[in-house]
């Protein structure tokens, strides 16, 4: 009734005043009489089906490394076709490209939209029980009373920008999901959204979900070349108007030492014992305690030794360099090789010492053009939503595409306490995230 009479009203209207006074304002909310009460019940059901997939990824060379990112990416493709969208396609690495194509004669860039299948590894997805919290009033959100966990706004301040939100949680024995699958609802909901829609003008869209983004190594089986995009965003940032625009550059390195243990150590003295775990133990020692993950924050980098293995007379330690400035990795590198060299001085007796280091990405921020920021914070900015350039203390998927030629900011979506079983979703804010794709999309950038 009321989408009724605002169309009647409006051909009255354009019926009684001259010709050329009365035009459809080039808006997609006008153009379309957008209802935010349906596209949140879209969102909401969406991420609630799709956190129910176990997607978790695991460390491993397979891509997928988990048998559930598979059969994620066919329910999407399925759901991609029923929505109108051409050429989907699932790959054998469950890499899912899609495509809206343009309806308008105008030149506008090719736009390329990403999202996540995985979630993180080493918290459970199986079996997610999703909770939906209608209208949050403030005060506590119980995730599990047996367990005692609630949202608070002393562990989630967010909450107190939230009130009126729904809010979705798991169980308290599981992640949510929302890291990753609130993008791919966002994503989903706008490409029904288009096919509900067909007068909205709109450029050639791509649409991209990749298996295993949380290990990096699914990024590496999409093809950007055939994709053809001019620009590209990935939906896997969190808080309302967050645009990732910087990252971590990231070093990995292995130091081995060996030594002989072999020895009657009773009788170790004068003789060719060397113990390889006391090296391996000194170099972690040695590494600068004000320079590791736990004292670090805002910009400053840090090194972290996430792993120490021993085989007999050989010590293996693995670790991470993380730094935003160029200068500041060569620092962290200089003092790892300084911390090595000091071992293998005072281990004479030692032998095969070796250190190497392995570059694991860039800071995107020099790769990304100016122009695919500006058209990000302008769609934020008309749909009445405050920008905030975020510099991630991690290494996303967008800094992974930078590094292969498709430069991606990260656009918000809604998730917090990623990868926790705090983890919750904020539908409004991926009601936001939506608005923003909308505008982004029609904008012509």
């Amino acid at each position: 009734m009321y989408r009724t009479s605002i169309k009647l009203i409006a051909l009255w209207v354009g019926l009684l005043l001259p010709v050329g006074a009365f035009a459809v304002p080039e808006d997609w909310k006008a153009l379309t009489l957008y209802e935010k009460a349906p596209v949140k019940k879209q969102l909401t059901n969406r991420l609630t089906d799709y956190v129910k997939f176990d997607t978790a990824a695991k460390f491993s060379s397979s891509v997928p490394s988990t048998p559930g990112q598979l059969k994620f990416a066919k329910a999407l493709a399925k759901e991609l076709k029923k929505n109108g969208a051409a050429r989907v396609r699932v790959d054998k690495s469950a890499v899912v490209t899609a495509e809206i194509p343009a309806n308008s004669d105008k030149p506008i860039p090719v736009i390329a939209l990403l999202a996540r299948l995985d979630t993180v590894p080493g918290i459970s997805g199986q079996e997610v029980r999703p909770q939906v919290h209608n209208g949050y009033k403030g005060g506590d959100i119980v995730v599990s009373a047996d367990k005692k966990l609630s949202l608070t706004t002393q562990n989630s301040p967010q909450l107190l920008r939230a009130h009126g939100h729904d809010i979705i949680t798991a169980s308290g024995d599981t992640l949510l999901g929302a890291d990753a699958k609130a993008g791919a609802a966002v994503l989903l909901t706008a490409v029904q959204y288009f096919y509900d829609h067909p007068q909205l003008p709109h450029g050639t869209i791509k649409l991209v979900f990749v298996p295993d983004g949380t290990t990096g190594i699914g990024v590496n089986q999409l093809d950007i070349t055939s994709l053809g995009a001019d620009y590209a965003y990935t939906l896997d940032a969190a808080d309302m108007g967050q645009l990732v625009d910087e990252t971590f550059s990231a070093k990995h390195f292995t130091a081995v030492f060996e030594g002989s243990r072999t020895e009657d150590i009773g009788y170790a003295m004068n003789t060719s014992f060397a113990d390889n775990i006391l090296m391996a133990s000194d170099f972690h020692t040695l590494l600068p305690r004000h320079k590791r993950p736990e004292t670090t924050a805002d910009k400053r980098g840090f090194i972290w030794v996430n792993g120490i293995t021993t085989q007999g007379n050989r010590s293996e330690v693995t670790g991470l360099i993380r730094a935003f400035s160029d200068e500041e990795m060569h620092t962290l590198t200089q003092e790892v090789s300084q911390a090595f060299q000091t071992v293998k001085a005072m281990n004479y007796k030692g032998k095969n010492f070796s250190l190497t280091f392995a570059d694991e990405g860039k800071n995107m921020q020099a790769a990304l053009p100016e122009v695919s920021l500006r058209a990000a914070q302008a769609a934020m900015e008309a749909e009445e939503i405050s920008p905030n350039r975020t510099a991630l203390r991690t290494l996303t998927m967008g800094a992974r595409l930078a590094e292969r030629g498709l430069p991606a900011p990260g656009l918000f979506t809604g998730y917090y306490h990623a990868g926790t079983v705090l983890e919750y979703a904020d539908v409004d804010v991926m009601e936001a995230a939506f608005r923003t794709v909308m505008r982004l999309t029609t904008s012509g950038m």
